[in-house]
């Protein structure tokens, strides 16, 4: 990866670049989410709401008369709890006829517990509204159990009520016929003692003075304090008259004990009466705490899957992902993306940058082949090879123009030292890197600029170059080396490329390719190696600087075989092809050293196939992009208008 800042042109490029990886991620989310999604079954939701008011009723306020503790929490969530019962819901399957009419209770529960996990409720906030969700596969039946829920749930509600206000009139009738037991036995034995007795009635009268006297003690001792003038007088005030309820005879007593009873239990009987016509009334009514606000309605579409919002988040976090891998794969990736980068780590001159060769067929088939590219095999492969030749582009092409700017570097980097035939051999580190097509269409502009050129296809063991200009491949270097043939005989000539497999018409459309000789292959030697060592290659090299301006020597790439590295120190020097993101540093690195060591002077690379997805930073796709229309021929400007 680059050392430098990225911008966001930067950012879109890599993104562009690792498209592949990019869309990929995106769609193994996507189209899983998709088929997930269609696989569920549409549930549908209906809702009911129902209104419950708490009301002070008389169990409330009986609760508070005989000191129960009166019921803690929300009732709103209460009420939502009984809603979703299984007592509730037991009752709606029934009258919904979710079970057989003679179902047993285990049957009944299993069916209630069934639909459970289906109901739910919630209270509106600020309100005593609480809404009964049903989500249920049938929208008609979703809607029947919501109401069908809410019904029962009211009447359940008015049936405890009507049940609590009974119980609450049982109690206080039983509490009443007691106290009207006591209250006749105390009148009976104070009708007795008043026969056997006759009471002054002197001790009643002070009871009622000391119980008058407690009071206002406990009034001023509330105020003062108990040396308080006033406070200590009624203190003697209450000691005297417990001194004189003292000295009383016991028949008083027993009098006063006698007659306070009666009073209590009559007061007590007093108010069980009142409470008792109150429990009537309360058991007569038929209020009812819980109302229907709004029935359900079968609804018209699914509530669960949402499949707009599930397609959306499945494309939210595919683009992440696909975004997170495209960024992580460029970081992971070991090759190098920009001149810059190349420039520094080899410290070699980058003496081109050849652009993507994009065919016909590739033009058709456009998101298709950046998808699901095509592997070419074979004569499918050799005709495609053949497509990429200089001769089917214009010659205002990007493509075009790539290739003058190496032919201009090459001459300025080689040419300067005045040697007779230069001899250039190009290889690259690993194969597939585009070396023969790029020295193929190196040697056309050569020749198209005046120049003698003399093509060599030194990678007998793997020839392509006969192959590129549909020439053939015997005899050729192998022959010429091997057997005792003349060089006349070995070289193809423009009369060649003419009657070949490009064809005449083909051939003609790219003129100055008189001053182009290509040298094939030939057959496969059993030694290659031994072959280009021997003193035959030295001096066949040596006799061709005095017939051609350029040799340009097509060999095997360096970590594959030794063909190059014995070759280079033969030549003038030696340029690198290297497919941009393609082959890793350490690989490049190697493969430089190894040419430096055998004595080979690399005079620079090229950096090939740079698509506008590779390109990183540098911007010369964007200058053949915008600026492309510069070289476009005044012809070729009428036909795009």
């Amino acid at each position: 990866m680059p050392q430098y800042e990225l911008n966001l042109r930067d950012y879109w490029q890599i993104i562009g670049k690792r498209q592949m990886v990019l869309w990929v991620i995106f769609f193994a989310v996507l189209i899983p989410t998709v088929i997930y999604t269609n696989m569920q079954k549409p549930l549908y939701q209906a809702v009911a709401s129902v209104q419950w008011i708490e009301r002070r009723t008389f169990a409330n306020l009986l609760a508070q008369f005989v000191g129960t503790p009166m019921r803690t929490g929300d009732p709103l969530v209460t009420q939502s709890k009984i809603i979703t019962s299984l007592p509730v819901l037991e009752k709606v399957v029934k009258e919904l006829g979710l079970v057989a009419e003679h179902a047993n209770a285990d049957e009944v529960m299993e069916q209630a517990a069934s639909i459970q996990g289906a109901v739910s409720t919630n209270v509106a906030s600020g309100t005593n509204l609480i809404y009964i969700n049903v989500t249920y596969e049938n929208p008609k039946m979703a809607a029947n159990i919501a109401n069908k829920i809410a019904e029962v749930y009211i009447a359940e509600n008015l049936r405890e009520k009507s049940k609590e206000s009974r119980s609450v009139r049982e109690f206080i009738e039983k509490q009443l016929e007691e106290v009207s037991v006591k209250l006749k036995k105390s009148e009976e034995a104070l009708a007795r003692f008043k026969e056997a007795e006759v009471p002054s009635g002197v001790g009643l009268a002070l009871q009622n003075r000391l119980a008058d006297l407690e009071a206002r003690h406990q009034s001023l001792f509330q105020k003062y304090t108990e040396i308080h003038p006033d406070v200590k007088n009624i203190e003697e005030e209450m000691i005297r008259v417990k001194d004189q309820l003292k000295a009383l005879p016991q028949k008083e007593l027993g009098y006063n004990r006698l007659t306070r009873d009666v009073e209590i239990n009559a007061n007590i009987y007093r108010q069980l009466k009142d409470k008792l016509e109150s429990a009537r009334i309360a058991e007569a009514e038929k209020i009812e705490d819980a109302s229907l606000v709004d029935s359900a309605f079968p609804p018209g579409a699914p509530f669960s899957p949402n499949k707009p919002l599930n397609y959306f988040f499945g494309a939210i976090i595919g683009l992440m992902l696909g975004l997170t891998g495209t960024f992580l794969f460029e970081q992971l990736d070991t090759s190098i993306g920009t001149i810059e980068d190349v420039e520094g780590y080899l410290k070699l001159p980058v003496l081109g940058v050849i652009p993507y060769l994009k065919t016909e067929d590739e033009k058709k088939r456009g998101l298709i082949l950046k998808l699901w590219p095509k592997e070419f095999k074979g004569k499918e492969k050799i005709l495609r090879l053949r497509k990429q030749l200089l001769i089917h582009y214009s010659s205002s092409s990007p493509a075009f123009e790539a290739y003058r700017i190496l032919r201009t570097n090459i001459q300025t980097e080689v040419f300067k030292e005045k040697i007779q035939g230069k001899i250039i051999l190009f290889s690259s580190s690993g194969p597939e890197e585009g070396k023969s097509i790029t020295i193929s269409n190196l040697a056309i502009v050569l020749a198209q600029g005046g120049l003698r050129t003399l093509l060599i296809d030194g990678d007998m063991r793997r020839s392509a170059i006969h192959n590129i200009f549909g020439i053939k491949k015997e005899p050729g270097l192998c022959n010429l080396l091997g057997e005792s043939i003349e060089f006349k005989d070995a070289v193809r000539t423009f009369t060649d490329i003419l009657t070949g497999e490009i064809g005449f018409g083909e051939a003609l459309k790219m003129p100055g390719l008189d001053n182009l000789n290509i040298l094939p292959g030939g057959s496969l030697p059993m030694l290659p190696a031994e072959l280009l060592a021997s003193s035959e290659m030295a001096a066949l090299l040596q006799k061709l600087r005095d017939k051609y301006d350029i040799i340009l020597i097509d060999s095997p790439p360096v970590m594959a075989v030794a063909d190059a590295v014995i070759l280079a120190p033969k030549t003038d020097g030696v340029i690198l092809v290297y497919r941009v993101g393609k082959t890793a540093r350490a690989v490049l690195f190697r493969a430089k050293t190894q040419l430096v060591k055998s004595g080979a002077q690399v005079r620079g690379i090229v950096l090939n196939n740079m698509s506008p997805e590779m390109e990183m930073r540098y911007g010369y796709y964007y200058h053949y992009k915008y600026y492309g229309k510069y070289y476009t021929s005044p012809k070729e400007k009428t036909e795009k208008i």
